[in-house]
């Protein structure tokens, strides 16, 4: 067959990128593949031309339901819509039988569904006429518990696959280690994978960190968003308030909307803001890490992480979203050291204590049919974990490595499966083991992206080395990492002395003046303007510096707090509830 006539038929594209012509053959003669490609190299590719070459269905399974309605509306613009379709729970039941009916009979070619969708009672009772040749994994990294977004509901994913007879599996992630790759092959049950990884080298991507101090961190970013070329720009928070926080100091200090999106704003909103950036009305969008998985805008020309994220396949992901037209792109990443202690007060707050697996066990066990298959409200077991999501997700992946459970795909507030057998001390030593394991490999995340943060050699080479990618970026060249070449280097322009003065004299104003006195926390949100009921009940919003600083971040006022403290001019009293004073 001739590849390259159906590549330019389907897609008006001239030739292959690396790797993506032989991923393509494999998947046509029904060989399981693994495609491990950086962001913005053209993954969906591999399994989209053969999904359209092929007389049979293809399944693509996909985490995010933004992600499959962009691939689907981007195959659709090419004249292919006919011939594709999802399944969500957005859509209603008559439209998503409608769809199963369609690919029963033959009539699609690719069919993208969450991987929720085969927990849905009779989902593959329905699917169960069509004839499936490929079977797709895409963001593959979510299978394996040591990848940095893993999700237990695709463990059972291999299974699905067989259930529907695919002639072959096909796992595509662009943030794979060698040891989660590995992982991901063996969680999929991957039979002899031709193994695609073409490199981790983003050419046209400049990576630079900045080491701000609090003070100094939204000059630097004002200034790297108003160069030239620097917008339409991503900028990563590590928190929904962060978020709301920089949207509205960006939009008032620039001069463009800034929206936020992350995981606290309803489904609508979010595919509101997101639309709105891919179109370009919105020039800057302030995020967590909720957005951005799949997501193709190819002219991002900024990604800015305000703060460290959690390990380097994380920021390198995400990162990776700047720059996919092939143009010029910068990626700045502002790590100050109090990002340093927020990690590891992270990483403590996820450790397991020895007696939460077998609780689960037993509340997974009591909930059991007699068949072993149990279904439990995930929101629920987080609020008796102490509200941590992460954790229930984690301690259902040490109960399946332990051979106790058997997850099943879910809906997002439940967790499924099946009881394999008894938390017995062999189970419980395993658990141990594997937690142990988990615990070893957050401590390990912690120092490679603080490594590559301090270090002082190239930043390109960093990256490919963690991934590994033998292969050597030019030395010292221009536009490689601010290590290579030193122009890069944001020289943030010095704090205003003025605003600097004025938080000093507000903070001092309201530790000298707040009735009953107030502690740090409470003093940086009066300054900021909170509306809680604690500061009116106590009339602190009548203060004259009430609100002052509502453009600056809490956390940034309260780092001033203490450098205030550091430098004697504020003290705090002493006992179990202390207090700002002035000192003389």
């Amino acid at each position: 067959m001739d590849l390259a006539r159906a590549l330019h038929q389907h897609f008006g594209f001239a030739r292959f990128r690396p790797g993506q012509e032989d991923a393509c053959r494999a998947a046509l003669d029904g060989r399981d593949v693994l495609v491990v490609m950086p962001t913005g190299s053209g993954k969906s590719l591999c399994y989209q031309l053969p999904a359209l070459l092929r007389d049979d269905l293809t399944v693509v399974v996909s985490p995010l339901v933004a992600l499959m309605q962009d691939q689907v509306e981007a195959l659709a613009a090419r004249g292919l819509g006919d011939r594709v379709a999802l399944v969500n729970a957005q859509q209603d039941q008559a439209a998503n039988a409608a769809v199963l009916r369609r690919a029963a009979a033959g009539d699609l070619r690719l069919l993208y569904v969450a991987p929720e969708r085969f927990a849905a009672l009779g989902f593959l009772e329905r699917m169960a006429g069509a004839r499936v040749g490929l079977f797709v994994v895409d963001e593959a990294h979510c299978v394996s518990q040591w990848g940095h977004d893993f999700r237990p509901d695709y463990f059972r994913l291999a299974d699905a696959a067989r259930a529907l007879g695919a002639a072959a599996i096909v796992a595509s992630t662009a943030t794979a280690t060698p040891r989660v790759a590995a992982d991901v092959a063996r969680r999929l049950a991957l039979r002899d994978p031709l193994r695609i990884a073409t490199g981790f080298d983003r050419p046209n991507l400049a990576f630079v960190v900045a080491r701000p101090a609090a003070h100094e961190r939204r000059a630097l970013m004002l200034d790297a968003l108003r160069a030239e070329d620097a917008l339409p720009a991503i900028v990563y928070a590590g928190t929904r308030a962060g978020a709301e926080e920089l949207a509205a100091d960006l939009t008032r200090a620039l001069g463009v909307q800034a929206s936020a999106y992350h995981a606290g704003l309803d489904r609508e909103r979010r595919a509101q803001v997101q639309r709105r950036f891919l179109t370009d009305d919105v020039r800057v969008i302030c995020a967590t890490n909720a957005f951005g998985m799949g997501v193709d805008k190819p002219n991002v020309r900024t990604v800015l992480h305000a703060s460290v994220p959690a390990s380097l396949e994380a920021y390198y992901q995400e990162a990776g979203r700047a720059g996919r037209d092939g143009a010029p792109a910068r990626a700045l990443l502002l790590a100050e050291n109090r990002d340093k202690a927020l990690h590891v007060h992270f990483i403590k707050r996820e450790e397991i204590e020895d007696g939460l697996p077998g609780w689960l066990a037993d509340r997974v066990a009591a909930a059991a049919d007699g068949d072993g298959r149990y279904v439990l409200e995930a929101a629920r077991l987080a609020r008796d974990l102490g509200g941590d999501g992460d954790r229930l997700r984690a301690l259902v992946g040490h109960l399946t490595r332990a051979g106790v459970l058997s997850p099943s795909p879910s809906a997002p507030d439940r967790i499924a499966g099946r009881v394999l057998g008894r938390f017995d001390r062999k189970a419980a030593a395993l658990c141990r083991s594997s937690v142990e394991e988990a615990a070893r490999a957050r401590w390990r995340q912690y120092r490679e992206i603080w490594a590559y943060v301090e270090q002082s050699s190239c930043r390109r080479a960093a990256i490919m080395r963690h991934f590994g990618d033998r292969s050597r970026p030019p030395l010292a060249a221009a536009h490689c990492c601010d290590v290579c070449d030193p122009s890069l280097r944001p020289a943030a322009p010095p704090p205003d002395p003025v605003e600097l003065e004025s938080l000093d004299d507000a903070i001092l104003s309201v530790a000298g003046g707040a009735r009953p006195a107030v502690g740090r926390t409470l003093c940086a949100e009066i300054l900021h303007g909170s509306r809680s009921k604690k500061i009116q009940r106590s009339s602190y919003d009548g203060l004259p510096a009430y609100g002052v600083s509502s453009h600056m971040r809490r956390a940034d006022i309260l780092t001033r707090v203490d450098e205030l403290i550091a430098e004697g001019r504020l003290e705090t009293t002493a006992g179990p509830y202390p207090v700002l004073r002035v000192t003389a």
